[in-house]
């Protein structure tokens, strides 16, 4: 009877060692399934966002040759701009323009004439759009000849120009603000709608495709930390194990 408790607690013990054998294993084949599905997907976002990206550079291709670049002594700094619009730039009457820098950020320029303006506001059938307020400085928002020019940068720039891009059809009215309050207002006429439409494709294409290229470099960086950490001692060992 003793000898049987005795071989009964044996097997007992031996029966936990096995399942405790089989439990671990089981969780390292679950993580081990689970980092190769990692990188599997990282690979597929990676190749989907350089397919991505590089459709977007074959529509900035085709966008440029409508554009033209400006090196003008009396600006700052040179700009592109839509073909046609550098002959027509400045502005010697009230209107807005939309250009962008060398380092392709998106500018609008607004004028208006016999008034002063530190903001605007663009309204089309259902909906609206306003810009940051930019102070009176004689730099971005200065007068001259009976002209104030003020220059909008910026996410509210941003948002005026894709309003009116998806509006490039409706009409469109622009409203010239002091301090809250509207000092003149100027219906967009159909060129002004197709220059800042066009502008700010180019410019919005720039920027996703950017953002693309930026999120594939950290994302291969991601991707060769899990490949090395997969040639650890303790993957290796896992793959021996694996059933053939």
């Amino acid at each position: 009877m003793k000898k049987l408790t005795i071989l009964t607690l044996a097997l007992v013990v031996l029966a936990s060692c096995a399942h405790k054998n089989e439990s671990g294993e089981k969780a390292q084949k679950i993580y081990q399934n689970s980092m190769e599905d990692s990188v599997r997907n990282i690979i597929a976002e990676i190749d989907s966002c350089n397919d991505v990206a590089s459709s977007l550079a074959d529509k900035i291709n085709g966008l440029l040759p409508e554009f033209r670049a400006v090196d003008n002594s009396r600006e700052v700094e040179g700009y592109t701009i839509f073909q046609g619009w550098e002959k027509r730039y400045p502005l010697q009457s009230t209107g807005l323009v939309a250009r962008l820098s060398n380092s392709r950020q998106l500018e609008l320029v607004g004028v208006l004439k016999g008034g002063e303006f530190d903001q605007i506001r663009v309204n089309v059938p259902s909906a609206s759009a306003v810009s940051s307020v930019v102070p009176f400085d004689q730099a971005l928002n200065y007068r001259q000849n009976g002209l104030n020019t003020v220059m909008f940068t910026g996410k509210e720039a941003d948002e005026i120009a894709r309003l009116i891009a998806d509006n490039e059809l409706n009409p469109i009215t622009v409203s010239f603000l002091k301090e809250g309050k509207v000092a003149g207002t100027w219906k967009m006429p159909n060129d002004y709608a197709k220059m800042v439409s066009m502008t700010y494709i180019l410019y919005s294409s720039n920027k996703e495709m950017q953002a693309l290229t930026q999120r594939s470099l950290l994302l291969t960086e991601k991707l060769k930390l899990l490949r090395r950490h997969q040639e650890t001692d303790f993957f290796k060992e896992m793959r021996k194990k694996r059933p053939r």
